[in-house]
């Protein structure tokens, strides 16, 4: 009797195929980049101090101060933090009254009609310009009990000439400032005003300058 075939011979067992496991990748982690900034401070020019003992007034570099008739003397000391300009001290002349005679004591004169947009503020904030072209300031430095100041000495062709408010009022006049014998008034007189800056280009307010009390 023959023999039944029972078996499936050699043929191969079938295997699952193999699989890698997937690795979850991460986002790419992004690190801000600070820029540092540098800060440049700001610095606020120092007024210049006043001063007891020295009369001063900011004189803007438009200005060139000329010794004619009344003298010129040099500043016993300057300040120069203001912007476009400086604080000139001054040593007080020896007397209140102006004179051209030696000892010159004046701080120089200025005349208009070489100094075309001429202003002049006083140490109570009010600024003046000359009436004409015929005048001529002349800044007197005198200090009397611990009071300073610088103060104008108007000269004109007229004595009605002089220096007017940029408000209208008030105006000093060079007439004002001559007493009855003919001599000037003391600088103390409320003929005269009492300085704290001048200038050749328009009124400079005295924002850095702390005038002489």
């Amino acid at each position: 009797m023959p023999c039944m075939r029972t078996g499936g011979g050699g043929g191969a067992v079938p295997t699952e195929p193999t699989v890698a496991p997937t690795v979850p990748t991460e986002a790419p982690t992004t690190v801000p980049t600070t820029i540092p900034t540098t800060t440049v401070p700001t610095t606020t020019p120092q007024p210049c101090p006043a001063s007891m003992t020295m009369a001063s007034i900011f004189v803007a570099s438009n200005v060139e101060l000329q010794p004619e008739v009344y003298g010129a003397v040099a500043p016993a000391r300057q300040c120069t933090t203001c912007a476009n300009g400086m604080v000139n001290y001054y040593d007080s002349a020896s007397t209140d009254v102006p004179h051209s005679t030696t000892p010159l004591e004046a701080a120089g004169s200025l005349s208009a009609v070489n100094c075309p947009n001429m202003c002049i503020c006083g140490t109570d904030g009010v600024c003046y310009n000359p009436t004409g072209n015929d005048v001529v300031a002349t800044l007197w430095p005198y200090c009397s009990g611990g009071t300073c100041g610088t103060y104008v000495l108007i000269t004109a062709n007229t004595d009605a000439a002089g220096f007017v408010s940029t408000t209208g009022s008030p105006t000093f006049a060079s007439g004002d400032q001559v007493g009855p014998d003919f001599d000037f008034n003391p600088v103390t007189d409320p003929s005269y005003i009492n300085a704290a800056t001048i200038s050749c280009d328009g009124c400079v307010a005295s924002s850095c300058q702390t005038s002489s009390p």
